[in-house]
């Protein structure tokens, strides 16, 4: 709507949009921490002796916070299902949650800090929480309406990614959200005109895994109370580039605007139309003033303003608006909720680049005064006698260049303070190093801390701030150097920068030994261990195992990530020793207890199945069956005679599942069954399978095998010793009877001597055949 066209009335549509802060190191926070934690150990779910509480409406499966050296889900669940804890501890309406991200693995995986979380009631699990993921993934800052058992979500604003490392801290303060990224702010939100916000409540931690649970891991946490304001008087030029506008927890974004960036040395309203920021770095008194230096003015307008509401739902307080378009529609306006400027006391100015504009108000009169004189006055309707000084543009085109505001006295000192000095680092523990300086002369609203990694480092990002000469930076990694440096905050602006200090945080202590070892068979081939956790840092675990109760030969067979462990491939009625110990940042664990068990017994086979008989002569039967399931050594078969009988006796044994059963009577029957044995016993008997053997009769005679005729000579008067050896085969008697006169081993006569040989078959018939044996003399 063009101002020309109504001059005493400004309406302002409420506007969103992208926020990410690139630049300046904000103010974020000033006291210690009421409550944190770097996740050492393990525990599922979450609990830390009730300092933790889950948030069940967004894990409509169950799914918990974990501990392992970290805070991660316990499942992989659907989209739709997150894990979330908040604390116990009581933390005041205006507080932080802070993490420092462990691992996100995929545009698919979330973590992220919560505020406000509501802990009872019909609005239970609600809150506000900045989920962070990699580039390309959901980074959104969302607000939770849940009722303990479902949960919408709508989303806030877009927010910038993350990677593994970044400290993120949401901040909720009266109704602002807010986000701090490795110490600059990346994002600020205004909940004012939201028909559903959250005023107070507990902090906490969200995180959802959709590849494995440890690709959206929370490194550490803590929580504790908002900035709150210090002062009454401060000021800017705007150096230096910053998007949202920030100067160390300064400005805030009226409800329905997203306020303003820096560059160039101006400040510039990021929104198209109408951009309002207040000042909540400072409690300006109820007399009081605002300032600004004009910038680039051929268009749009602005101003300074008095008596913002910062608690207010809708913007409010007086503006001296500027009007480049239109001089004439210049003058004091009434900023009202839903978007309204009502203008009450118009004038024309001229409007110049570098002229500084002020707006005073003391009781009901406002005052406006250029370049230092005295403009005019207006006697207000008595509205908003108290509030922020800020600034408001319209359009981007119309900026400022420098800016104070706050008691009409001005600031305590024009000089920023000097630089603190013999700055110092101590490693306090493996996590937490402690900071000392000499104070800062002049006034000082806070100390700044910054902090890069490494010896020599020169990328300082701000960690924190302190209103005093000492500083406790917590969260680090152990066996890890640290370098600091400290800048002085006050009326007059920043100080130089403090010496640089450096220190390595302690080595972790080594975990703890696991204890309550205990086994148990699982099978013939495994034993299950299971143990109480260590405590501290712990990588992984390291299982030992000797053979035989009281063996001392430990050796090596496995690790485990957890208090647990399946061996396997064991030899079945053994027992085995075992003791654990566990291995972390730190280094070994003392062992455990000891803890023994047996492997079971294995079963015996199944019984051979499908068993089948086939006769392949009249003295010989064959045998097949399906060889048994489980350990077998061998088969056992077994025979009994005729149809029916039952007298079954063992005939042989077998290491596979075939058999020859030879040396039968002909045209007989035989009935077999078979068993199985093996390291866990003897099988049930297959079934039973009979055959006969063929029936025809043996008319053949058998057939001899002779040696040639044999020539030696006589070893005595009488002649010689002769041995030879004669056999004879059978078509169907396996042995038949050989005879031979004389028979071989006979003393035989110098002379020729006729041996004449028969062999006889079980059906009578006879073979029969000779040779000579000549004895020569001596």
């Amino acid at each position: 709507m063009s101002l020309r066209a109504i001059p005493s009335v400004l309406i302002a549509g409420l506007l969103g949009g992208l926020l990410i802060g690139t630049l300046m190191p904000a103010m974020a926070i000033a006291d210690e921490p009421i409550a944190s934690s770097s996740f050492v150990g393990a525990e599922n779910p979450l609990s830390e002796n009730g300092a933790w509480a889950a948030i069940t409406s967004l894990a409509p499966s169950g799914t918990r916070f974990q501990k392992n050296n970290g805070a991660y889900p316990d499942r992989l669940t659907g989209t739709d299902d997150h894990a979330g804890a908040r604390t116990t501890a009581v933390v005041p309406a205006d507080h932080y949650s802070e993490i420092v991200v462990g691992h996100v693995g995929s545009i698919n995986d979330n973590v992220g800090p919560s505020v406000r979380v509501q802990a009872s009631g019909p609005s239970i699990d609600s809150q506000y929480v900045w989920y962070a993921s990699l580039t390309g993934g959901f980074n959104i800052l969302y607000r939770i309406d849940a009722n303990g058992t479902t949960f919408t979500s709508p989303s806030i604003l877009l927010t910038s990614p993350v990677v593994d490392g970044d400290r993120l801290r949401l901040i909720a303060r009266g109704l602002v959200i807010y986000g701090i990224k490795n110490g600059v702010r990346d994002f600020i939100y205004n909940t004012g005109y939201d028909a559903t916000k959250y005023s107070t409540g507990a902090t906490g931690i969200l995180a959802h895994a959709a590849g494995a649970v440890t690709d959206a891991m929370i490194a550490s946490w803590s929580t504790g109370a908002a900035p709150v304001a210090s002062g009454t008087w401060t000021s800017s030029t705007f150096a230096g580039t910053e998007n949202p506008l920030d100067e160390g927890d300064r400005w805030y974004p009226l409800p329905g605007y997203t306020g303003f960036k820096k560059a160039g040395g101006a400040v510039i309203g990021r929104d198209s139309a109408h951009n309002a920021s207040g000042v909540w770095s400072i409690a300006p008194p109820a007399k009081q003033y605002s300032e600004v230096t004009l910038g680039a003015v051929a268009s749009g307008g602005g101003g300074p303003m008095v008596r913002i509401d910062r608690s207010g739902t809708g913007q409010t307080g007086w503006l001296l608006f500027l009007y480049a378009d239109a001089p004439s529609a210049s003058g004091i306006y009434k900023v009202s909720s839903g978007g309204v400027f009502t203008g009450v006391q118009l004038f024309t100015p001229t409007i110049v680049s570098g002229d500084k504009w002020r707006l005073t108000a003391d009781g009901n009169t406002l005052e406006v005064f250029r370049n230092g004189v005295s403009q005019f006055m207006y006697t207000t309707d008595g509205s908003y006698p108290t509030g922020d000084v800020g600034i408001h543009a319209y359009t981007p085109a119309f900026t400022f260049t420098g800016w104070e505001g706050g008691d009409t006295a001005g600031g305590q000192s024009t000089n920023p303070p000097t630089a603190p000095s013999n700055l110092t680092a101590a490693a306090a523990s493996s996590s937490q190093i402690n900071l000392a300086w000499t104070a800062s002369s002049g006034a000082v609203t806070s100390y700044l801390v910054e902090r890069c990694q490494e010896p020599g480092c020169s990328n300082f990002a701000q960690v924190g701030t302190s209103p005093s000469a000492a500083f406790m930076d917590t969260g680090l990694s152990a066996s890890k150097s640290y370098t600091y440096r400290v800048q002085a905050s006050g009326p007059g602006g920043l100080s130089a920068y403090s010496n640089a200090a450096s220190a390595t945080t302690q080595a972790p202590p080594p975990p703890t030994a696991p204890s309550n070892l205990t086994a148990a068979a699982a099978s013939s081939s495994q034993i299950n261990l299971t143990w109480t956790a260590s405590s501290g840092a712990v990588t992984s675990y390291l299982v030992e195992r000797c053979q035989e109760p009281g063996c001392s030969n430990f050796a090596q067979v496995g690790t485990s990530p957890s208090a647990a462990f399946m061996d396997t491939g064991l030899s079945a009625s053994k027992s085995y020793t075992y003791r654990v110990q566990a291995s972390g940042p730190g280094g070994l664990s003392a062992y455990s207890n000891t803890a023994s068990a047996t492997t079971q017994a294995p079963p015996p086979p199944t019984a051979p199945s499908n068993l089948t008989a086939a006769a392949a002569s009249s003295s010989q039967i064959n045998l097949t069956w399906t060889a048994s399931s489980g350990a077998v050594t061998s088969y056992l078969v077994e025979r009994c005679q005729e149809p029916g009988c039952s007298n079954f006796a063992q005939v042989g044994t077998s290491p596979s599942a075939a058999f020859m059963d030879t040396g039968l009577s002909a045209s007989k029957s035989y009935s077999y069954r078979v068993q199985a044995s093996g390291p866990g016993g003897l099988s049930a008997y297959s079934n039973t399978a009979s055959a006969t053997t063929a029936n025809f009769t043996d008319v053949t005679a058998p057939i001899l095998s002779l040696p040639g005729n044999i020539i030696t000579t006589a070893t005595s008067f009488l002649g010689a010793i002769v041995t030879f050896k004669v056999t004879a085969t059978d078509n169907v008697d396996p042995s038949p009877t050989v005879r031979c006169s004389p028979p071989s081993g006979s003393i035989f006569r110098i002379g020729i001597t006729t041996v004449t040989c028969t062999a006889t078959d079980h059906a009578g018939n006879v073979g029969s055949g000779s040779f000579l044996v000549t004895v020569l003399r001596l």
